[in-house]
């Protein structure tokens, strides 16, 4: 959602103003709304291959085929972000490079909360053995 009101933000919208589900502002927003979900679930992807190992441990590439689906994932959601067809199926506009980088922060977020769990869970682990 930081996404969603960032672009608002960014495109002069005020806090109470109404938009139309067809202003082009709204619905750039809602396109980096969605992009921010796969932004997100790119890194949960990478960090929910193990229910207890780290990532880190596991290693990024033993699973190549995660990268298979992570560039087929990219490359459709930059057809629905760019593509005239696609802005036209999904109801999506162009977003601006500062706009992907404005959400990779809440991936690594993820991320780092998904390992932080885990390291969690081995904590745990290693006490009940004990």
């Amino acid at each position: 959602m930081f996404g969603f009101f960032y672009v608002l933000n960014r495109g002069g919208w005020q806090w109470g103003e109404s938009l139309a589900v067809d202003h082009p502002l709204y619905i750039q927003a809602t396109t980096a709304c969605l992009t921010a979900i796969v932004v997100t679930q790119i890194a949960n992807v990478l960090a929910c291959r193990s229910f207890d190992e780290s990532v880190f441990r596991l290693g990024l590439i033993s699973n190549p085929l995660i990268f298979v689906g992570i560039a087929m994932e990219l490359l459709f959601q930059l057809l629905i972000v760019y593509h005239p067809i696609g802005n036209r199926i999904f109801s999506t506009a162009p977003l601006t490079l500062t706009v992907w980088l404005v959400l990779i922060p809440f991936a690594l977020l993820l991320f780092a909360a998904e390992e932080a769990r885990k390291a969690m869970v081995r904590a745990k682990l290693r006490i009940a053995v004990n």
